[in-house]
């Protein structure tokens, strides 16, 4: 990927997370990246092609690692847990995609849904909907999926309100023992193992 490519999508990322689609302009990302607003449109043919782009960048930056990873290991268990870890560990670090997903479902736009799944979901759904069949062959993998990623994305953001509530543990738990909870719950449900 181009230089100015890459800077591109790491300044839109960044102003799409906070401000969302509509609050942000081409002229707001060529000022971010010191370009004029017609030099992008040598890279993205419109604003949404670079939303996209940015998406599916921000997306692919981490969950190629976590698949590959995954592969490795034959325990359908284990290769739970390193997603759930995986996956908390980088929407920590990187909150843009986080930000991002979550004010697309709120908005609910079908059409920037549709090619958010077709461009930046389809690669890293497949395996995950194949890990979830082989976990619990009964059950509804795209469920499970939409179970699961509901818990690492709560988690990450409820840690902000736990330290306010009553009986809280002294400090957050961190992202290993957060991933073993996680992954326990989601395989024993709250009946002990």
């Amino acid at each position: 990927m181009e230089q100015t490519q890459e800077r591109l999508l790491n300044a839109a990322a960044e102003l799409f997370s906070k401000q969302g689609y509509a609050g942000v302009s081409m002229r707001d990302i060529g000022r971010e990246v010191g370009i004029t607003q017609a030099a992008i449109y040598h890279h993205f043919s419109n604003k949404e092609a670079l939303y996209i782009a940015t998406i599916t960048y921000l997306f692919e930056q981490h969950t190629l690692v976590i698949t590959e990873q995954m592969s490795a290991i034959d325990d359908p268990a284990e290769r739970l847990e390193l997603l759930v870890g995986a996956m908390l560990e980088v929407t920590e670090k990187d909150p843009r995609f986080r930000r991002i997903y979550m004010r697309e479902l709120l908005e609910g736009d079908q059409q920037k849904l549709a090619a958010i799944a077709e461009s930046a979901f389809l690669a890293f759904y497949e395996p995950l909907y194949a890990l979830m069949d082989e976990l619990a062959p009964d059950s509804d993998p795209q469920l499970l999926i939409f179970s699961l990623a509901g818990m690492i994305f709560h988690h990450l953001e409820a840690r902000k309100l736990a330290p306010h509530l009553p009986n809280t543990a002294k400090g957050n738990a961190g992202i290993p023992l957060l991933a073993r909870h996680i992954t326990n719950l989601f395989l024993h449900g709250v009946s002990p193992s």
